[in-house]
C-alpha cells in the first residue's frame, strides 16, 4: 500500500539512496497511489495528479493540503480543514482538507470527521470531540474524533459506535461511554473490541 511506499522512501532517504533508486521509489509511490485509487474505484477527476504526487514524494510530505472530494492516500488522516483558492467550490468554507501521516506508535491524535472506515484503516475511534481545526457543519459541536492505532496500543479497546473495527478485532459488549457522543440513543454508544 501507499504507506509502505512512504516507509520505503523514508528509509531510503535515511540511508542516502542514489538518484536512480529515488526515481524508482518515486514511480513506485505514484503507481501505488493509482493502484489504491483503482481498488477503491475512485473517479479520475477526484485523484491527485502525478505532478502533485511527485511534489509530495520529493518533499517527504508528512503534511499536505488537498481539495475536498479528492482521493485521500492510504496512511494519511484528516487533521484539519481550510480554504484553498485552487479548489473550485465556494459553497463551503471548508473546501480543502489538511492531511497528516497517521502515527503508528500507539499515540492518540485528533482528527476531523469524515471517511472514517477507509482513511483510518487500522485505527479506532476512542472519543468524539470538538476539534477547532475542523470546520465541519454549522453549529455542530462534535466535528472530530480522537483516534489510536489499534495494533500498537493494547489488546482491548472501548471504542465509539461510529468507529471502524480492524479486521483482526472482534466486537464485544455494547455499553455507555461519556467519551462517545454519537447516535440518537445515548444508552449504548460504545462497545468493546478485542484483538483476535
Amino acid at each position: 500500500m501507499l504507506k509502505h511506499s512512504l516507509a520505503l522512501f523514508m528509509a531510503g532517504c535515511a540511508l542516502g539512496t542514489t538518484n536512480s533508486f529515488a526515481g524508482d521509489a518515486e514511480q513506485s509511490f505514484i503507481d501505488q497511489y493509482h493502484l489504491d485509487a483503482q481498488i477503491h474505484q475512485i473517479p479520475g477527476d477526484q485523484m491527485l495528479s502525478d505532478e502533485r504526487l511527485s511534489d509530495m514524494f520529493q518533499a517527504q510530505s508528512r503534511r499536505m493540503t488537498i481539495c475536498r472530494g479528492d482521493f485521500i492516500p492510504d496512511g494519511y488522516v484528516i487533521t484539519g480543514t481550510t480554504v484553498n483558492f485552487d479548489c473550485g467550490s465556494w459553497q463551503h468554507s471548508d473546501n480543502a482538507y489538511i492531511l497528516t501521516v497517521a502515527p503508528k506508535d500507539g499515540s492518540r491524535f485528533n482528527t476531523c470527521a469524515g471517511y472514517h472506515s477507509r482513511v483510518y484503516d487500522g485505527f479506532v475511534i476512542i472519543a468524539n470531540i470538538y476539534n477547532p481545526a475542523c470546520n465541519f457543519g454549522s453549529g455542530n459541536s462534535v466535528n472530530g474524533s480522537t483516534q489510536v492505532y489499534a495494533d500498537k496500543y493494547r489488546s482491548r479497546f472501548t471504542v465509539c459506535a461510529n468507529s471502524p473495527i480492524p479486521s483482526n478485532y472482534t466486537l464485544g459488549r455494547h455499553h455507555f461511554s461519556i467519551s462517545c457522543r454519537v447516535g440518537s440513543s445515548m444508552s449504548n454508544n460504545a462497545y468493546e473490541i478485542t484483538r483476535n
